[in-house]
């Protein structure tokens, strides 16, 4: 599509002209940027729209990358979530475009998952070959092929064992599953850890975790689970949920079933779609969740829905293992895109200055995030 003809579609779509066929074409753009506006654009707001646009366009054939569009719809209010911000903001000079600094180019991290056993000893597990690690307490550990480790419990094992422990951490630019002794699955995502006994004796089943973690977890009545992060608790029967606990405040997203999340003074009970957030009274705040974003990294990508700068760059340093710092108040603009994590640093943070918001400097480790 030409930029004569996308900046004709996109007046007819924002007119409310478009037939069937030319609102599916406008909405299967996938690579441009715009924003939700009550009125005209000025002429070079559009210019600056389209110049982006051909940058953008340039990129979908070499990188494939993409980031959401905005909806073009007529709204009572200005959304602030887009390059062109830039252009409606009351700043009299527009911002001079600072070069992208880039030294040694910094991709994932190179160090891997760790499993630790009852007796302390550890296995680096993406340097090991596929097959059985080890027996645990009546539990046979083995590595599957796609970064997976599974625990085989013997249909008859004794119950009388003392219970043995194992976790997995996951540092910087990394992630691993885990099929846990009754069937569970955990997807665990960088810089997170699980700890668990390897035989779920007893009347419960009980693991801990730090971090981020997606359950898709086995029904069983008799032995409800539970996931214990920073002092909440999760309790569920069958289900599908995720959990956020990188700081003190838990956020639980539940994707299918039931969850009940408790502290030491509350209770709330969730239901499909919606997300519970602990709070430092040890009450939950329970909400209308994003399930595209809580559960992207699952699927290899970064969404931001309306995220600041900041909450991007805190994934972002989790995934690069990058230090970042802030010029000015570039940390406060938001963002609403998507692209996947396989990017090295330098072509994802090119990516999001497309949009003009924002500049960064690279130095060995070290992001400034620039105005």
């Amino acid at each position: 599509m030409t930029k004569k003809e996308y900046v004709l579609l996109y007046e007819k779509y924002i007119a409310g002209n478009c037939n069937s066929e030319e609102k599916q074409l406008f909405e299967s753009y996938q690579d441009d940027f715009s924003l939700d506006i009550n009125g005209e654009l000025e002429p070079h707001i559009k210019d600056q729209i389209i110049k982006m646009l051909e940058i953008s366009m340039r990129r979908q054939k070499t990188k494939r990358l993409y980031f959401y569009r905005f909806s073009w719809v007529a709204a009572a209010s200005i959304v602030i979530t887009t390059a062109v911000y830039f252009y409606l903001s009351p700043m009299p000079v527009p911002v001079k475009k600072q070069e992208l600094v880039v030294g040694k180019s910094l991709s994932i991290d190179n160090s891997k998952a760790i499993l630790t056993l009852d007796d302390g000893s550890q296995i680096m597990l993406d340097h090991i070959d596929n097959g059985v690690l080890a027996n645990q307490g009546g539990a046979t550990v083995r590595k599957e092929k796609g970064s997976e480790l599974v625990y085989d419990v013997a249909k008859k094992h004794d119950s009388n064992f003392s219970v043995k422990y194992n976790s997995i951490s996951i540092p910087f630019g990394s992630e691993y599953r885990l099929v846990l002794p009754d069937g569970s699955k955990v997807w665990l995502n960088a810089v997170s850890s699980i700890r668990f006994p390897v035989v779920f004796n007893g009347t419960e089943r009980r693991v801990e975790i730090s971090g981020e973690a997606y359950f898709e977890v086995i029904k069983d009545p008799d032995k409800p689970f539970r996931v214990i992060a920073n002092g909440t608790e999760i309790e569920v029967l069958g289900t599908h949920f995720n959990v956020n606990a990188y700081s003190s405040n838990v956020n639980t997203t539940l994707l299918s079933g039931s969850v009940k999340l408790k502290t030491n003074r509350k209770e709330a009970l969730l239901k499909p779609g919606q997300s519970g957030l602990s709070q430092s009274n040890g009450s939950f705040k329970v909400f209308e969740a994003d399930i595209e974003a809580a559960i992207a990294w699952k699927e290899g990508f970064f969404v931001f829905h309306d995220e600041s700068v900041k909450q991007i760059m805190e994934k972002i340093s989790r995934w690069y293992n990058v230090d970042v710092n802030y010029v000015g108040d570039a940390g406060n603009k938001l963002f609403y895109g998507k692209i996947s994590r396989s990017y090295q640093l330098e072509e994802l943070l090119k990516n999001i200055e497309i949009t003009g918001l924002v500049h960064f400097k690279i130095e060995g480790r070290r992001v400034t995030v620039m105005p």
